[in-house]
């Protein structure tokens, strides 16, 4: 027995030495010091630059196989094998030519059989030359009503910028510098005015007497909400299916009293008619197609629905009709159809 033991003992002391020895520790290892870097304050189209560590905690030397560059950051790592116990410096640059929040990830490929990819993650806040302070306005209000948004210039150049407008006129919305003096523009206010239903929009644009930007523009949308809704607001045809083409529309209105007075095509190969549905304000108006009008070889048809009413917002609606496919003039059997 006590040979037994003996014999157990020492089997156990030649195995110790191979669990130190295993492949799993006589590798590489990469390590950052962090997966996340600030880039720090920026400002639009200069070159921001950071250094960062790499480490090797592994037995075996550390080499970087490829560093991916993503849109706006590159980088570059020396040495390119580290040895164990040693660092590398890897040098991070971005250059973003636009303006705002900055989220890159660059790709680090390396030896490691545990982490042949490790991805480094640069954020910066990308201050502009100049720019607004907002992508873009929407007001909405409803009929008869008004609505104003300011916008403002931002950025490192607006005290060198010369600001003048130049953008087109739009109906019922006033575009309003804060000074008349072109170096004193600070901000705009766009008011609208609710006069007409239906969504009315432009563009702002501004040129700014600097090399760079030489304009800028921000999109702005007065959306006029009337009581008149017809539904669908679009519709739509399938030239392609045999026999008649119709689609039925509903058009009802908040405002007491409404009454449907007329409809008609005012273009297109369509045909309408209405007639008063059971609720008070509610009218069906049926729009079909009339095929023998489309030439055959065509593929598409568009016309327009004139709808007149006494609502007061939207006394007379202009609905666009659309149809797609190469017609189909083929009428389809009537009564029940047997197949062998």
């Amino acid at each position: 027995m006590l040979l037994l033991f003996a014999l157990g003992t020492g089997a156990c002391r030649v195995r110790q030495p191979g669990v130190v020895a295993s492949p799993a520790l006589s590798a590489p290892r990469i390590k950052l010091d962090a997966f996340r870097v600030d880039m720090g304050p920026c400002i639009q189209d200069e070159e921001m630059r950071k250094i960062v560590l790499l480490h090797n905690e592994g037995a075996l030397p550390l080499e970087i196989v490829d560093l991916d560059s993503s849109r706006f950051c590159s980088a570059s790592i020396e040495p390119k094998v580290i040895e164990p116990a040693k660092s590398g410096q890897l040098a991070v640059t971005c250059r973003s030519d636009l303006y705002g929040p900055m989220r890159e990830g660059l790709n680090i490929r390396s030896n490691d059989p545990k982490t042949p990819l490790i991805t480094l993650q640069l954020v910066a806040e990308v201050t502009p030359l100049l720019a607004f302070d907002m992508p873009s306005v929407e007001l909405k209000m409803p009929f008869g009503e008004e609505r104003t948004q300011e916008v403002r210039l931002v950025g490192t150049l607006i005290e060198k910028a010369r600001i003048r407008s130049k953008g087109p006129a739009v109906p019922d919305v006033d575009v309003i510098p804060s000074s008349n003096r072109p170096d004193q523009v600070r901000a705009y206010r766009i008011h609208c005015r609710g006069r007409k239903a239906g969504v009315h929009g432009g563009n702002i644009i501004i040129t700014t007497g600097l090399e760079r930007p030489k304009e800028i523009a921000i999109p702005f949308v007065c959306n006029v909400v009337g009581t008149l809704e017809v539904s669908p607001t679009n519709p739509y045809f399938n030239l392609k299916v045999s026999g008649d083409l119709a689609v039925r529309l509903t058009v009802r209105s908040s405002q007491p009293g409404f009454e449907v007075q007329a409809v008609r095509i005012i273009d297109g190969p369509f045909a309408a008619k209405f007639e008063h549905a059971e609720d008070d304000n509610t009218y069906r108006i049926d729009v079909s197609v009339l095929k023998e009008r489309i030439e055959d070889e065509a593929r598409s048809a568009t016309g327009t629905l004139l709808i007149v009413s006494n609502d007061r917002t939207e006394p007379k609606k202009e609905v666009p009709l659309f149809g797609t496919g190469r017609v189909n003039k083929v009428t389809a059997p009537s009564g029940p159809s047997s197949t062998n």
